[in-house]
């Protein structure tokens, strides 16, 4: 493994760490330390939400495109939504809003970055 890589404790000698009382209030760490959000973490959520909206609002275009094409008489696309300068829009904003999420994950943690993604399925 590399260096960097985290060790875990077995289970017996974690708890055995925490111990009776070592419960800790809302805002710090168990060994009593006060919870730090650096400016790092905060421009990852940030990079993270705004990401989210553009994907969202591209995949709103890229529908609209397909909207605006279909024949509803002839049941298809009018010509190939490959040559619809407004899809090319939507799916140019979706790959920037997924960079950005990519990058939103060097400043923050998974755990906090793909939750934020999540919201934009609903």
């Amino acid at each position: 493994f590399h260096s960097s890589v985290r060790r875990f404790l077995p289970l017996d000698q974690f708890l055995l760490r925490l111990g009776p009382g070592s419960m800790s209030k809302l805002g710090e760490c168990p060994t009593g330390e006060a919870t730090k959000i650096d400016g790092n973490f905060v421009i990852g959520v940030c990079m993270s939400v705004v990401a989210d909206v553009v994907v969202a609002v591209a995949l709103a275009i890229t529908k609209l495109a397909h909207n605006r094409n279909w024949d509803a008489v002839e049941k298809r696309g009018r010509k190939p939504y490959t040559k619809l300068p407004l899809w090319w829009l939507g799916i140019t904003l979706t790959a920037g809003g997924e960079l950005g999420n990519l990058f939103a994950y060097g400043f923050a943690p998974a755990a906090v970055v793909a939750p934020v993604g999540s919201v934009g399925v609903l």
